[in-house]
């Protein structure tokens, strides 16, 4: 399910009420139930989190009823008679800070616990402080569940920083029932100051003493005191307001906010009441009239504003939206500990980027360049309320259609949210995906469906797509000097007349053939060629040389081969004529394509086979549809020969059908929820699987254009990332690095990048990480392979952890194991991984015999790979099978030691192989590039201050000028361990040779 968007041109009409104050209402509830006597609250809230903060307190044995619009609390004196040990704070992270403390004041011992991403909430300094109260309670790593003990807290001096107001609030709540006098003060930067204001004048209505500091960084409080019973109303709650003052601002409109007079001619306690003078400063026109606020203009104009967001934190987002409307450059300052929020609130409005939006995050700094006009875009919610809510909110400015994910979200703090935008005149609602896809008007076929889009082939996709936007652009070549266009109709064209050519070479259903070619147009037009007939894709990577080229014209049997007349420094049609007719197979006639523009080099003709200038062939055939027609492909029809990368030197043949590559496209689109809106980028090879199926079929089934980088040159790169808008990638982990040092060294960040999915290789975890923070996009983990496709991914709503720290989870349809001898494995534990999908390749090409033994008898395919899976069935691969290094019986974690190493900042790479060895059998050897000096005395100090085990310890360092990798980035293990059979381990110390010699190190 998602939250649909369609985006507006006209004004808004209409009044919405603004709901009571959540902030006032938990602290009057809190408040109320410690009074000696019954309170009346008037202004129910349907706030979810209002809602937790009610059930935890009767939990603790507090009468709260409601009647009519309004809480009555029988408050308990101050001692809270729990009715149940086990409580919820669910998603309110007010509910958790507040109550944390006071559940001391309960007869007997209490565990709070609440959503799985309060274990992301930092909670450890108030728990210190909590401690240094008296408080008795016990949390693993700080963090929920928390066990309070039943002990009323002693009081006494107590400091705190002043990163997030709750932690304050939560100390001063609890303070007035120690036994003893509490200090309270606060170090480091105050944020969130008129929240704490909030706090002690409530605390004052209630009769309690707080003596305040005039700087506000220091707090006494009297021990022993009673709280008292007291009536009062809630005010309106300007958090919710702001969202319809932000949409009347940024639409010609005639909106009442009713309610608002009462904040208006308030005492102005609400801690976010300066959002209204800051929408003023930003010249929205809001004029206070009997029953509510009215926001009424035709079109005027946002200015940029300068604020400080220490005192007004919850407001970052929708002023963000706000701004990306304005005139100018607005800065919010201070927005660290925004980022502790329910999600990262600073870097999620960066998505407003992906919608055409100018944001910068720096530091401590949102700087936003209004740019005045958005468009539709794919975004994530993080399931956090205020995220969701201001990216809606642009979202009804912008041009065409948005979709946000956890469409539920604002039901957290503001439920009536959607009802109210509708009733101004917005198009926001909820829909399941394939509802949300149908409005699109330029596509209405179910590429969401993996089951239904693997019905259609290739050619058909692209046949659909020349119909419904013939104009459209379909792919982008970067070239030397200059970027070569096609669209949809321009690409079918030619696509359907190398089909002819190709049928006019004797190629039928079901014949391989063969293309040598770097990622340029004509590698997508011969693709769709070859399987516009039937026959079968085999692409060879443009830097495979004679020998391995033999290998696959011998085994594929082609007949017809593509290449270039020039690669580089290389003459690949050269090499080829002077290949000895042997190695060359059934191959007869050679297509040469220039590497630039004019004819193709053709070298001296060969007897046994005919070669033909490209463009000319091209242009002498003209469109047979008869006989194109008479060979349409199935669905089940073998569409792809694809031999694998070869890490343990020994490629295989990989078999697969048009249904699958389809299939597979479809799942990783919705998966990430890719639209329409996306741009995909294509730096890996496309004559490897990443590049071919998660590049160009991708592209092609998603509608997108596709952009194509031939010669990896990162500045290129980041260039056409902005000229051509691209949104999405997936490529290696050496692409990620450089991009991420690019990005850093140029201080230019992809403005629409989102994802940038990583395979091929094992990412550092520490690497993945940096490259969401520097190119402010999703990174996300996978594992797949060239006979499996995708078989795990994370995606941009996933956890951060789990996002860029895992390789995902499996695709639906997808299933995923862990066994060990064929014994299943519990979450957590390493072992085998395999896999069963609906994506798994036909089988290798004429070899039964592999085929077979790459799978379990029941079915399930052998990866290879040692992986773990937790319990929420996130997958990290740990290393290949073959990778083990077997230490005198111990088997060191090949993966992990890699992981520390590369966090190392002397080390660039590295990779660690075993080192035989006459007497423990192996020993570790780590190969590393080195950006500065590392000793291998350097080394061990800092594995030892990780406090890695000894006996995992590399005992040989091995500084190397690169890693040997394949094309898609994965180290050629195989080659290092030839390598490290002429190496020894460096000498030890005699005590530590001595502790070797008995096996302990």
């Amino acid at each position: 399910m998602h939250l649909l968007v369609n985006g507006t041109r006209q004004p808004l009409a209409g009044e919405i009420p603004v709901p009571p104050s959540k902030y006032h209402a938990h602290r009057a509830l809190v408040l109320a139930s410690l009074a000696d006597g019954t309170s009346r609250i008037r202004g129910v809230s349907e706030n979810r989190q209002i809602r937790y903060t009610v059930t935890l307190l009767r939990g603790l044995g507090v009468g709260i009823r409601i009647k009519d619009d309004c809480y009555v609390v029988h408050g308990t004196g101050g001692h809270y008679p729990a009715r149940r040990t086990a409580l919820s704070a669910g998603n309110s992270g007010t509910t958790l800070y507040f109550m944390t403390g006071l559940a001391s004041l309960a007869d007997r011992p209490v565990t709070i616990n609440g959503q799985k991403y309060f274990r992301r909430r930092p909670m450890g300094p108030q728990l210190e402080a909590l401690r240094r109260m008296g408080v008795r309670l016990d949390a693993e790593e700080n963090r929920t569940p928390i066990r309070v003990e039943a002990h009323r807290p002693c009081g006494g001096r107590v400091r705190v920083p002043g990163t997030l107001s709750q932690w304050i609030s939560g100390l001063l709540l609890l303070a007035p029932f120690a036994t003893g006098p509490t200090t309270i003060e606060v170090t480091g930067q105050l944020n969130e100051r008129p929240y704490l204001e909030l706090t002690v004048a409530m605390m004052r209505r209630f009769g309690l003493r707080v003596r305040v500091a005039d700087d506000w960084r220091r707090f006494d409080v009297e021990p022993g005191q009673q709280a008292v019973a007291t009536d009062l109303t809630l005010p309106p709650d300007i958090g919710s307001a702001a969202f319809g003052i932000a949409a009347a601002a940024l639409h010609r409109s005639d909106v009442l906010l009713r309610g608002m007079d009462r904040a208006e001619g308030g005492s102005g306690d609400h801690p976010e009441f300066h959002f209204l003078d800051v929408a003023r400063r930003m010249g929205v026109p809001m004029t206070p009239e009997e029953g509510g606020l009215r926001v009424r203009h035709d079109g005027s104009p946002l200015k940029a504003v300068d604020v400080d967001c220490r005192d007004m934190p919850d407001m970052l987002p929708v002023l963000a939206t706000m701004a990306t409307f304005a005139t100018g450059e607005s800065v919010f300052r201070n927005v660290a500990h925004t980022r502790l929020k329910e999600s990262d609130r600073a870097a999620a409005m960066l998505q407003l980027n992906a919608m055409g939006g100018d944001l910068d995050l720096s530091g401590s700094t949102l700087r936003v360049r209004g740019t005045g006009r958005l468009r539709g875009a794919r975004l994530s919610s993080f399931n956090d309320h205020r995220i969701q809510m201001a990216l809606a909110v642009a979202a009804t400015a912008a041009s065409g259609c948005s979709t946000l994910t956890y469409p539920r979200a604002h039901r957290t703090s503001y439920p009536a949210f959607v009802t109210a935008m509708n009733s101004l005149g917005l198009s926001v609602s909820t829909e399941n995906e394939s509802i949300a896809r149908r409005t699109r008007s330029h596509d209405r076929r179910p590429i969401h469906n993996p089951d239904h889009a693997a019905r259609s082939t290739l050619p058909q996709w692209l046949r659909r797509r020349a119909a419904d936007r013939p104009d459209g652009l379909a792919l982008v070549e970067l070239r030397a000097g200059r970027d070569d266009r096609l669209t949809w109709r321009e690409l079918a064209e030619r696509v359907d007349r190398t089909a002819t050519m190709l049928l006019r070479s004797g190629v039928t259903a079901g014949d391989n053939v063969a293309y040598q070619l770097p990622n340029r147009a004509e590698f997508v037009v011969i693709s769709l060629a070859v399987l516009r007939i039937g026959a079968v894709c085999c692409p060879v990577m443009p830097f495979l040389r004679e020998r391995e080229l033999a290998q696959v014209l011998r085994q594929s049997g082609a007949r017809v081969l593509f290449v270039t007349d020039r690669h580089g420094t290389r003459r690949p049609a050269e090499e080829l004529a002077q290949m000895p007719a042997r190695e060359r197979g059934r191959l007869s006639q050679v297509y040469v394509l220039p590497e630039d523009v004019g004819p193709a080099g053709i070298p001296v003709p060969t007897a046994d086979l005919t070669w033909h200038d490209w463009e000319q062939a091209l242009a002498d055939t003209a469109i047979d549809q008869d006989a194109l027609a008479a060979c349409e492909p199935t669905p089940e029809s073998t569409a792809q020969l694809l031999f694998t990368s070869g890490t343990t030197g020994e490629p295989k043949g990989v078999v697969h059908s048009s249904g699958h590559l389809v299939r597979a496209a479809a799942m990783e689109i919705r998966h990430l929820g890719l639209g329409a809106q996306d741009t995909v980028w294509v730096p890996s090879p496309l004559a490897h699987q990443t590049g071919f199926l998660y590049g160009m079929v991708l592209a092609l089934v998603l509608g997108v254009p596709q952009i194509l980088q031939g010669e990896w040159e990162t500045e290129r790169a980041l260039r056409a990332l902005d000229e051509h808008g691209a949104t999405f990638v997936q490529a290696a982990t050496p692409f990620l690095a450089d991009l991420v040092k690019a990005v850093k060294d140029s201080g230019r960040t992809p403005r629409r990048l989102r994802i940038f999915v990583a395979t091929g290789a094992t990412v550092p975890r520490g690497l993945a990480a940096r490259a969401g923070r520097v190119l402010q996009a999703a990174v996300c983990g996978a594992f797949g392979t060239t006979e499996t496709c995708l078989a795990a991914l994370s995606a941009p709503g996933d956890e951060p952890a789990r996002r860029s720290g895992t390789d995902g989870r499996a695709l639906d349809g997808v299933e995923l194991r862990i066994t060990d001898g064929g014994r299943l494995l519990p979450p957590g534990l390493q072992g085998c991984l395999e896999v069963r999908s609906p994506t798994l390749f036909t089988g290798y090409l004429d070899r039964p015999e592999l085929t077979a033994d790459a799978f379990t008898e029941d079915g399930w395919y052998r990866t290879g790979d040692l992986a773990t899976m937790d319990a929420a069935g996130f997958l990290c691969v740990t290393g290949r099978v073959k990778d083990i290094i077997n230490r005198g019986g111990e088997k060191i974690p090949v993966a992990e030691v890699e992981q520390l190493l590369f966090e190392h900042p002397a080390v660039e790479d590295v990779a660690v192989v075993a080192m035989p060895d006459r007497r423990l059998g192996e020993r570790a050897c780590a190969f590393v590039v080195l950006g500065t000096q590392l000793s291998f005395a350097g080394m061990q100090r800092y594995l030892e201050e990780r406090r890695l085990a000894k006996q995992y310890w590399p005992e040989r360092l091995e500084p190397v000028d690169a890693l040997p990798r394949n094309p898609i980035g994965k180290v050629e293990k195989f080659a290092l361990r030839e390598r490290a059979r002429g190496l020894r381990p460096h000498p030890v110390r005699r005590s530590r040779q001595s502790m070797q010699q008995k096996g302990t190190r």
